[in-house]
């Protein structure tokens, strides 16, 4: 490592040091002890997202996330990794087979992430649309049953791995929440019908916000869920920018510690349990004051929480400051931040 690298390394940990200094300072749900007691009573499963594969790639190629990153973050102990995909580079042909092909990088990367002892979420990464038309709509050119046959597909590849969980849909919006549920409900049964039992995650409309969980309506509509075995939880998003759409800044005072009190008490009151599928934020400090709070939250509530995901690794963003990737060696604040709840 160049000594530019080592330096900016030391100032990375420096600010990593003063956010953990605030350990605890969030507004936490659970009752007592610290956030990192809380891991260790209930242990919300922490992780990254390996983008790639949704992309829509000029010239129409694309890749898996690479190997190296993957094997960076399970190296560390990250345990549970989202695996993002557009539904049709896997099923090219609503109703068809699934292409090989494309699935042999796929079953590489479960095996590797499964072999760890890591859950993988395969995360179908459409937004509730196809052929920019909403799902089970006639522009679409896709039915819901269609939906539902490739999910049973997968269902049934993937049916004898447990640390493999079922991402229905990434960030449905602009649809109306009933049929984004029945889409889902149906996605379900068909992997049920499969003979595969472990974790299927739903997502709400309005791009399944975290912060607005209750003024969606989705605390309403999903209370609807179908679940044959009752191996469910709920994929909300939660960024850390004003706006809450990703990136790095301006950041969002408060959105660590308090966007997700409305929908934890709501998951709470109801038995349901849910997973923050995509969050991130940049390397700044104010930022890291909020990651800290937003980990201190999770990990705080884990009779809520099954786990989350960062978005994200995978190689694929480059030099980008709200990535996972190190970057010439130096790792990101980010990073040696989550490693802490591990």
């Amino acid at each position: 490592m160049s000594d530019t690298a080592s330096a900016n390394d030391g100032v990375s940990r420096r600010v990593i040091l003063n956010s953990l200094a605030s350990l605890g300072a969030g507004a936490l749900l659970a009752p007592g002890g610290s956030a990192l007691a809380a891991t260790r009573r209930g242990r919300p499963r922490i992780g990254v997202n390996l983008a790639g594969a949704e992309f829509e790639a000029i010239g129409g190629r694309w890749k898996w996330p690479g190997a190296a990153s993957m094997n960076y973050f399970l190296q560390k102990g990250f345990n549970i990794f989202r695996i993002p995909f557009l539904w049709q580079r896997l099923q090219p042909e609503p109703g068809g087979p699934l292409l090989e092909s494309a699935l042999t990088g796929l079953d590489a990367m479960v095996a590797a992430i499964n072999a760890a002892g890591a859950v993988a979420v395969l995360d179908s990464h459409d937004y509730g649309h196809v052929n920019k038309a909403i799902i089970g709509t006639p522009g679409s050119g896709v039915t819901i049953d269609d939906f539902a046959d490739f999910w049973g597909r997968m269902g049934e590849r993937y049916r004898q791995h447990s640390l493999v969980w079922y991402g229905l849909m990434n960030e449905p919006h602009d649809m109306p929440p009933q049929l984004n549920l029945d889409m889902q409900n149906a996605a379900v049964s068909a992997i049920r019908s499969a003979g595969a039992r472990s974790k299927v995650l739903f997502s709400g409309i309005a791009w399944t916000g975290g912060h607005s969980w209750l003024s969606s309506g989705n605390a309403q509509v999903m209370l609807g869920v179908n679940d044959p075995v009752g191996n469910f939880g709920f994929d909300i998003h939660q960024y850390l920018n004003r706006g809450y759409g990703g990136g790095v800044g301006p950041v969002m005072p408060g959105s660590g510690s308090q966007s997700l009190i409305g929908v934890t008490n709501w998951a709470r009151q109801n038995g349901m349990k849910l997973f923050v599928g995509e969050f991130g934020c940049g390397p700044a400090p104010e930022f890291m004051k909020e990651l800290t709070d937003l980990l201190n939250f999770i990990t705080a509530n884990p009779d809520v929480f099954v786990g989350a995901t960062y978005f994200a690794g995978g190689g694929t963003w480059g030099r980008n400051m709200a990535s996972a990737d190190p970057v010439d060696g130096v790792e990101k604040p980010q990073v040696i931040l989550m490693q802490h709840y591990l």
